[in-house]
Parts: C-alpha cells; structure tokens; sequence
C-alpha cells in the first residue's frame, strides 16, 4: 500500500505523461496529484477506477497485491494535448469486449482490401455521396463506433484486438470532419493496423498521410469528382461550385480544398480564398449547414455489434443485469436500460 504513489509516479513517467495532463483527466489540483504520488496523501476508489483504465491495469496491480501488467501500445499522438479521457475510454470499452468474448468468439470477417476499389467491395457506386456510419456497421462484422466529445485536437482513435475494432469519433467537430474521420480509421482497420492509434489534426507521418489520401478517395473517387466536373461545366471553381461538391459528396470542406489543390485543380490564391466563413457562406447560398456543425443530437452516441452483443449474452444469463447496465452506459444507451425497466 505504501508504495502505490511511487507506483504511480513510474507508470505516469513510462507513459510519457506530465504531472499536469494527469492532474487534468483526474479532476483534481496538481499539488494534490504530486502528494498522492509521494504517498502523502491517498487515493480515493474514484480516482483508482480512473487511472485503472488510463494505464489499462487493474486495481490489484496498482495495490501491489499482482505482478501481472500488459501496457496498451499507442501508436499515434497528439503531442502535448493527448486527450487521456479518450484513452481511457478505450480501454474501459476494449475491458468490456474481452469480458463478452469469454463467452462468444468473434465471427470471422472477410475484409474489404484497401489498395483497390474499396466502394465496389462495400457495394455501391462511384459516383455519389456515401453515409459510413449506415454501411460499416453492416459490412463489418465486430465492428463498434462511438462518438463522444474529446479534445479539439483528436480527431477519432482505432482499437484492434483479436479481429474486435472500436472506432472513436471525436462529436466536437462538424459532420463533414466526422465523415472524414470515419473514413480515415476504416483504413487503420482494413489494414489491421495493430493496438492503439491516436489520430489527431495535423499530426504527419507516412501511415496517416495515406490514411488521409484513402479517406479523400473513399469519399470522393476521382471518377466521381471529374464527372461531378463535367457535369456542372467547371472550368473555373468559385466559392458557389465548392460548396455545392462538398454538399453533395458531404465531404469535410477543408478536406475538399486540399484536395482540389494537389490535383492542381484550384491555385494557392484560391485555396487561401475559399479557406474561410464557410458556414456563413453557404447559409447566404441556401444550403443546410449541418455539414460544418457538430450534430447536437448525437454528441454521445454508438452503434455496432457491442450493442446486439450485450443484449444477446444478457438474454441469455451469460452476463448479469449489473454488467448489461455498465457495458450499456458506456456505450450511451440509456435509453435500452430504461425500456428494458419499464418492460
């Protein structure tokens, strides 16, 4: 017990986080975090459950009553404003999801190939818009999304294990980036890419570039964009054009304009124009804005196999009400806990 603070200090240390962001995620002052770290002060069961699923651990670990440890290996960060709260979330889901498969193995899933045409695998055209939050969860078996508000600076995260994917939507941003975003973990997933990533704006490197340019493509197709072209006698884009293609392919306006860009489509000068007062201008030109907003109806929000999952092992007395009743919440259902009290 006396040794649950330097325990602390090391795993805080190891992870790379400073005193601060823990400070932060816990609630509590940093002149708090720093006695509970040089045991002058304990630790309240709140505080334990928090850090348990920030450091993937359990409790008896950090007690000193368990020697067993696996660390969850984080691909990707977000420099100095790591959203810990985001982290935590996925473990906490991923600790749910290993309980459920004591008692169920995941069904194996052919998955699409991300290096050919992804939309023909999922079964639709070229040509339109696409809604992936309707069509992933059908095309892909064990596959969990969950929309919650994080840090401005993530933008969504990816959870692999034994052929189980969580996706996590950050339901700060607009609609539009919570396309992109989507379309952006679904190539971390078709690549199986392993663990943890951590996908945040402006965060470079090769895999997340390819990432980007996979999620522009699967949302716009260059067929789909030059006949988008034709059809409308582009010859010149103006604001009105711009607008009207991210309306029609709901793709992320700043996603667009970069894309225009590096097919040499519009020119610096054009990029910097069209760069601001989006929402401002396609209101003026008549257009529904909820493109450039954050949904307010679905700020905390999931859907996926977790939810039939839970249900089916509750039905069938593999788990009890009280385990239902924490998967459920975590998973912002209330709703199902609240019907099934009434029935």
């Amino acid at each position: 017990m006396t040794d649950i603070g330097f325990k602390l200090k090391r795993l805080r240390k190891e992870h790379g986080y400073s005193q601060m962001q823990i400070a932060e995620y816990l609630k509590i002052d940093q002149s708090n975090l720093s006695k509970i770290e040089n045991n002058k002060r304990n630790l309240n069961l709140t505080l334990l459950d928090k850090i348990c699923f920030l450091y993937n651990c359990t409790p008896e670990y950090l007690l000193g009553q368990s020697d067993e440890y696996e660390r969850q290996k984080i691909m990707f960060k977000s420099g100095n404003d790591m959203d810990l709260n985001a982290i935590a979330k996925i473990n906490k889901l991923a600790s749910h999801l290993n309980l459920l498969r004591k008692h169920t193995t995941p069904q194996e899933d052919k998955l699409p190939k991300s290096n050919i045409n992804i939309r023909r695998q999922l079964g639709i055209d070229e040509y339109g818009a696409i809604n992936l939050f309707t069509i992933l969860p059908q095309k892909i078996k064990n596959l969990t999304i969950v929309s919650f508000p994080m840090k401005r600076s993530v933008s969504g995260c990816f959870f692999n294990k034994n052929s189980d994917f969580i996706i996590l939507i950050n339901s700060r941003h607009s609609r539009g980036r919570q396309n992109f975003t989507l379309a952006h973990e679904l190539y971390h997933l078709l690549n199986k890419d392993e663990n943890f990533y951590i996908c945040s704006e402006g965060f470079e490197n090769k895999i997340e570039e390819k990432a980007d340019e996979f999620a522009s493509n699967l949302l716009m197709t260059p067929h789909g964009l030059y006949d988008f072209i034709e059809s409308n006698n582009i010859d010149k884009w103006t604001i009105e054009e711009i607008i009207k293609c991210e309306q029609y392919f709901q793709i992320d306006h700043h996603q667009l304009i970069r894309r225009l860009y590096s097919e040499k489509l519009i020119d610096g000068s054009q990029f910097a124009e069209f760069s601001f007062n989006i929402t401002q201008k396609a209101n003026s030109l008549g257009y529904d804005t909820e493109l450039y907003e954050s949904p307010e109806n679905k700020q905390y929000y999931s859907i996926g196999h977790m939810i039939p999952l839970t249900e089916r092992l509750w039905n069938a007395e593999k788990i009890g009400n009280g385990k239902r009743k924490d998967i459920l919440l975590d998973l912002y259902k209330e709703k199902l806990i609240y019907k099934s009290l009434c029935d």
